[in-house]
């Protein structure tokens, strides 16, 4: 399997400092800058149909049999 890159905190969130040791999210924080990306409803269209298609060939197929398993044990 290959291995994940590791992407900054910052990049992710648009955050101006790094996270601290045991980070705690909350929508009350306002130590981020608003984005300049602008994404249009057929580009997120278009996205969410590959990375939905990019989970299923890559964790839902090979991992069926696991899932089942995980899913099954599961208290709800």
């Amino acid at each position: 399997m290959a291995r994940s890159a590791k992407i900054p905190r910052s990049r992710i969130y648009n955050a101006n400092s790094v996270a601290a040791e045991h980070f705690k999210p909350s929508l009350k924080c306002q130590d981020y800058s608003l984005t300049r990306i602008i994404y249009d409803r057929e580009e997120r269209s278009r996205l969410a149909r590959e990375q939905g298609k990019f989970a299923e060939e890559s964790l839902i197929k090979p991992y069926r049999s696991v899932l089942a398993q995980w899913s099954a044990s599961a208290a709800f």
